[in-house]
């Protein structure tokens, strides 16, 4: 298939301007050692042979959710690594590269085993690269083996801490939980709740989201009651919201309602906790906060009587911010024209995952794991992607990030998220979209 002359022309100044700035990275790294001229006592060093320049297909495999918990993040993630695969393959040809790279797209109901299974099924058929899987539950369970097997691993959307390990095969382009709880709790100390009860899912993100909110609660002078810890699987929460009703109630006839809140950590679920939650006055008369788990959730908004609830307890999620990038705007456009809906940063992440495993594998021209593992995290430190400029902490995380605070609310009759503003990073602060304060 011919490319328009000024579209190839284009790409190939991209492909130059990428070249010039991540030449001085690899300058040393790939350049012939250097040769001493020989003398009578030293033999003369023999050049090094440069290896073959790739071709043919390299696969690198999607683990996922696009059925389960998070299965608006798993689609949103999904759009974009087609861009990003169309992308890639536009400037591969432009360059005059032999090989592409080809996405391949695996669902794992957002489930630790069925992620494992699909990437030992990968594994088999020779993939060496995986972006995903979303969950920290699932990311812990494909450690061992994608460690074992030397197969590289970049998840978009994991954030527990207990996952932060260096020197492994996981990376994660996006920040830790360790980011979050203080994000988190600065919305509730803006909110001026002196007591926050709180509702879990029961894995190894909820409950590692849950002990840095805790302790950036306790920092903060909040005090925490933990209300119930739930069974991921769980479809139906009437005892648990029963419970959580009781707690804040008790909380609320002490302190009053202006004084309590509600942190809810969970996935798609959240619509049915708010569903028996609004069978309760007193839950009614609380504010309720999330996460980066329900931020953006087309499950809360798409539900009149779920979001009728999420508005009127103000139902404000942190989500990791994207920083300025000339992509942005385009993945943004890409994904509305295709879905619908904003996409959430988490897509923005599996969009520069695919660009940095492109890059590594063209300028060392392998797609050996191992030689890429070490390569990665200087590619990310010059390369802008869609998600902004980031670097990577000596566990393979991203090392810092914005937080932007997304809520539900009622616009010309339908309901839609917002963004109410931008926790600050360098500063421990948020910045109030003047609609919200306002509000």
């Amino acid at each position: 298939m011919s490319m328009p002359a000024n579209k190839a022309y284009t790409l190939i100044i991209v492909a130059l301007v990428v070249g010039i700035i991540l030449g001085y990275i690899f300058g040393l790294a790939m350049a012939p050692p250097t040769v001493e001229q020989p003398t009578t006592e030293q033999p003369v060093e023999q050049p090094v042979e440069q290896p073959p320049a790739l071709s043919g297909t390299i696969t690198v495999g999607a683990l996922l959710d696009l059925s389960g918990g998070l299965a608006t993040y798993g689609e949103n993630s999904k759009a974009a690594l087609e861009l990003a695969e169309s992308e890639i393959n536009e400037w591969l040809e432009a360059i005059g590269a032999d090989w592409r790279i080809e996405v391949r797209f695996e669902d794992t109901q957002v489930k630790p085993a069925v992620a494992l299974s699909k990437l030992q099924t990968l594994a088999g058929e020779g993939v060496k690269f995986v972006i995903g899987p979303m969950s920290s539950g699932e990311v812990s369970e494909i450690k061992s083996f994608a460690d074992e097997n030397k197969i590289l691993v970049i998840s978009p959307s994991s954030t527990s801490p207990a996952l932060a390990i260096p020197n492994d095969y996981i990376f994660r382009f996006c920040p830790t939980d360790l980011f979050q709880g203080p994000a988190a709790i600065e919305m509730v100390v803006e909110a001026g709740i002196e007591h926050l009860v709180i509702m879990w899912r029961g894995d190894t993100w909820g409950d590692g989201l849950k002990e840095s909110m805790a302790e950036a609660a306790q920092e903060a002078g909040i005090t925490v009651y933990e209300a119930a810890r739930y069974n991921p699987e769980a479809e139906e929460f009437s005892s648990e919201v029963a419970q959580l009703a009781s707690q804040v109630q008790s909380l609320v006839d002490q302190y009053g309602a202006d004084k309590v809140g509600v942190t809810l950590i969970s996935f798609k679920e959240a619509a049915a906790v708010f569903a028996a939650a609004s069978e309760y006055d007193v839950l009614w008369q609380v504010r309720w906060f999330g996460s980066d788990g329900t931020a953006l959730l087309s499950e809360i908004v798409n539900n009149p009587d779920v979001a009728e609830f999420a508005v009127t307890v103000k139902f404000l999620n942190p989500i990791f911010a994207p920083g300025d990038s000339p992509y942005n705007e385009k993945l943004k456009k890409y994904v509305m024209d295709k879905l619908d809906r904003e996409p959430d940063a988490y897509a923005f992440a599996s969009y520069d995952a695919l660009w940095a495993i492109a890059l590594s594998i063209q300028l060392t021209q392998s797609d050996d794991p191992e030689v890429i593992k070490e390569v990665l995290p200087k590619v990310v430190e010059r390369m802008v992607g869609a998600s902004g400029a980031f670097s990577l902490d000596e566990n393979g995380d991203r090392a810092a990030a914005d937080y932007d605070l997304y809520v539900p609310v009622k616009e010309g009759g339908q309901y839609v998220w917002k963004k109410a503003g931008t926790w600050r990073f360098t500063t421990g602060t948020i910045e109030w979209a003047s609609w919200w304060l306002e509000s």
